[in-house]
C-alpha cells in the first residue's frame, strides 16, 4: 500500500519585485515617400537621392535607429523640396521662353 506523506513545511517565500520604469517610445520619423515620388515629376536628378534617403529613413525606423532616421528624414525632405522648386522654376522659365519666342 502506498503511504501518503503530508507536507509539513508550507512556508512561501515572497520576493519583492524590482521597480519597473516604463519609457515611452518616440514616434517614428516621417519618411516623405509620397513627396519624393511627387518630386520625380519635377526634377528627376534631385528626386533620386530624395527617394534613397526616404527608403533609408524607413529602414532606420524599422530597426529602431532614431538618430539615423531623423537625419535621413531631413535629407529626404530637403531634396524633395529642392527638386520641386528647381523643377517649377525650369517649367516656368520654359513657358516664358516659349511665349516670348512666339511673340517675336
Amino acid at each position: 500500500m502506498a503511504t501518503v506523506t503530508e507536507p509539513t513545511n508550507l512556508e512561501f517565500k515572497v520576493t519583492p519585485m524590482q521597480p519597473v520604469i516604463l519609457m515611452s517610445l518616440n514616434p517614428p520619423e516621417k519618411d516623405y515617400l509620397f513627396l519624393s515620388i511627387i518630386a520625380f515629376f519635377f526634377f528627376i536628378l534631385l528626386a533620386i537621392p530624395c527617394l534613397l534617403f526616404s527608403l533609408k529613413t524607413r529602414e532606420a525606423n524599422f530597426h529602431g535607429n532614431q538618430r539615423k532616421a531623423q537625419i535621413n528624414s531631413r535629407l529626404a525632405l530637403g531634396f524633395s523640396i529642392s527638386s520641386i522648386l528647381v523643377g517649377s522654376i525650369m517649367i516656368i522659365c520654359s513657358i516664358v521662353a516659349a511665349v516670348l519666342k512666339q511673340k517675336i
